[in-house]
């Protein structure tokens, strides 16, 4: 699907944190099932099990609906109404999904609770519009509104704590698939359900949120209770992938995570690995690490964004590259040729130019996944706070060079190699 820069994408995880906001909650579905019957949309009585989804439907709503009032830049909500996406043969849908969804959307538009803006369309074969809805000044009668009482929501965890998805189709999308539970699901499942639980309760605070949210680049709201992570495996693999998602720092851009994200009361500082697929990749290939910035592959400096953007591409992709990656061409002249660019890659690092084509990053991101996950267990078990991005962690400045050493530490034991280039950055003054 497309988004739209103003667009807040609709998450079932939302659930009434308050005693007021659940009262609030449970009127607001008895209004619905009580206006359902009256108008006759409804023959029967619904079952007591098809009522509380009803009910859940409604909460996850009801939810979203506050957030999006909270919005400064007054977005609209996106939410899913396609069949293929809320009846998933996967089990991989939210309970919340289903016509009960459906219904309560519905009958919130019937009361006039909510302004429907548009109804969801294919536009081609890659792009596609979302419903999109926003609250109308009654749904205020029912809901905290005026102003909206946004922490009075919270974010449970996802059920799926690991996905598995399918290598993407000719869109580009690549979907949950179902999977078996082995012991090894389960091991990494715990995994992620313990570092969500040190996460819950650790102190994690987002600055200047007084006069209202805002979104993230990921469609989501930037605020400090989504911080239930999730982990994702590509190509139908275990062994490939495995990244982090979900955090709200994730959806951030860079100078606002120092502008705004607080741990344990203090600024951040970012410890990152500095080149990290290219290096993995030489210690696959059981190779000495070159001299100097990987990247800087003209030898002047020139182009670098370019050329690391173009060298990540080539290990991922599956054979040569037929067209330049997005934002790569506009850092090299004009009338570079995509062939030359490959070509003197190759040359530049020829000891790991057979691994080029391979399609050998899935298994690098699987490698950098497993040393994230380690790297923030061990700090957790030191009562240090780190938050996981890609390869980097955000951690209070104060804890910055023990989260370089665990970095350091990380990359030997999973490579027994030494040749990690660990990097921190301090919030600038």
């Amino acid at each position: 699907m497309t988004q739209s820069p103003n667009t807040m994408w609709f998450d079932p995880l939302l659930r009434a944190k308050t005693a007021k906001l659940r009262y609030a909650v449970h009127r607001l579905r008895d209004a619905l099932l009580h206006h359902e019957s009256a108008s006759g949309a409804r023959k029967r009585a619904r079952k007591e099990a098809d009522k509380e989804k009803f009910g859940l439907a409604v909460e996850a709503l009801a939810c979203n609906l506050i957030l999006l009032s909270a919005i400064q830049s007054g977005p609209k909500l996106a939410v899913p109404r396609s069949h293929g996406f809320l009846w998933r043969g996967n089990g991989g849908a939210s309970p919340v999904y289903g016509q009960h969804f459906l219904t309560a959307i519905d009958g919130l538009a019937s009361l006039g609770l909510i302004e429907e803006e548009r109804r969801g369309y294919k536009l081609s074969a890659r792009v596609r519009l979302p419903s999109l809805i926003q609250p109308s000044t009654a749904l205020a009668e029912h809901l905290p509104l005026a102003p909206p009482d946004w922490r009075s929501v919270k974010q449970i965890d996802d059920r799926a704590l690991i996905v598995l998805k399918e290598g993407k189709d000719d869109d580009g999308r690549a979907a949950p698939i179902a999977f078996r539970e082995t012991a090894k699901t389960r091991q990494l499942a715990r995994e992620m359900g313990r570092i969500n639980e040190f996460l819950r309760s650790a102190d994690i605070e987002v600055t200047d949120q007084n006069a209202g949210l805002s979104l993230g680049r990921d469609g989501q709201v930037i605020a400090p209770y989504r911080r239930s992570l999730r982990r994702i495996f590509n190509n139908a693999d275990w062994k490939q992938g495995g990244r982090l998602a979900g955090g709200f720092w994730m959806g951030m851009e860079r100078t606002q995570r120092f502008e705004r994200i607080r741990i344990d009361g203090e600024r951040i500082a970012d410890v990152d690995y500095r080149q990290l697929f290219p290096r993995l990749a030489y210690v696959r290939a059981d190779k000495p690490q070159p001299k100097g910035d990987i990247y800087d592959v003209a030898g002047d400096g020139s182009g670098r964004d370019g050329w690391k953007t173009l060298m990540n591409a080539m290990l991922f992709s599956d054979g040569p590259l037929r067209n330049w990656p997005k934002g790569t061409l506009q850092h090299f002249p004009s009338g570079f040729k995509l062939r030359t660019a490959t070509e003197m890659l190759a040359a530049r690092h020829a000891p790991i130019a057979h691994l080029f084509g391979t399609r050998l990053g899935f298994q690098l991101l699987r490698i950098e996944s497993d040393m994230l996950i380690g790297i923030i267990t061990h700090l957790a078990s030191l009562g240090v706070t780190a938050l996981p991005l890609h390869d980097a962690v955000l951690v209070a400045e104060s804890n910055a060079y023990v989260a370089a050493d665990a970095m350091q530490a990380a990359f030997s034991m999973a490579t027994g190699s030494s040749c990690a280039i660990v990097s921190i950055e301090f919030c600038p003054p």
